[in-house]
């Protein structure tokens, strides 16, 4: 994991015990994102653990360039298990998972709604610039 990637995980953490589903955190996520100007695509469909079978459906995550994903409500609908994916990851050190989902428009939030989406919390997340690779 890439140092921008670790920041980007644990800036995330606050927003992760909010009781909010995966569309809720997804769309709160992809708002914070936006704001800072970080690339992604937020995806809605379903993910399936290969081992046990069991599906997740409708489920949202938000996707990173190179196949870093961004999902922190996984393991509350398949296992609380290490070997399901949650925070900040890639997609390929995960491979008893599939994701399978089409692009998700998401509304730009106020500040207002995210308040109230974050129980205030969205106020004191500070997340990384994207890197610029070229430099």
């Amino acid at each position: 994991m890439s140092i921008w990637h670790e920041e980007l995980e644990i800036a995330l953490w606050p927003v992760e015990d909010q009781p909010l589903g995966s569309s809720g955190l997804t769309f709160a996520i992809s708002n914070l994102l936006s704001r800072v100007e970080v690339y992604h695509q937020c995806r809605v469909g379903y993910v399936k653990d290969r081992r046990t079978q069991m599906e997740t459906m409708p489920h949202c995550w938000i996707e990173l360039p190179d196949g870093w994903c961004i999902d922190l409500t996984l393991r509350r609908w398949l296992d609380d298990d290490d070997a399901i994916p949650h925070g900040v990851f890639r997609f390929s050190d995960h491979p008893r998972v599939c994701y399978h989902g089409s692009p998700l428009q998401v509304p730009d939030l106020d500040d207002e709604t995210l308040e109230a989406m974050t129980d205030g919390i969205h106020t004191s997340i500070r997340l990384p610039p994207m890197i610029d690779r070229a430099a």
